[in-house]
């Protein structure tokens, strides 16, 4: 019964730094490029610290993605 409650509070630990780190990415990035999908989804490229990330927003759910390509940006 320990064993499943240990991997219980591991899963959304990892759930929980996700999220934050993804709204890190968005609340201190500079935003790039904005598609608009609805007034609840949208699609975002993010420029944060040499990096180049594309998040998709939904409601409440974030989930950004680093992209493989290297991009130079002024």
């Amino acid at each position: 019964m320990f064993k499943y409650f240990i991997i219980i509070i591991n899963i959304s630990y990892l759930v929980i730094f996700n999220a934050l780190s993804d709204i890190n990415i968005i609340e201190n990035g500079k935003i790039l490029e904005t598609k608009l999908y609805s007034t609840n989804e949208a699609t975002l490229i993010i420029h944060n610290s040499k990096k180049i990330y594309v998040c998709s927003i939904s409601n409440n759910l974030t989930k950004c993605i680093l992209s493989n390509k290297k991009y130079k940006i002024n």
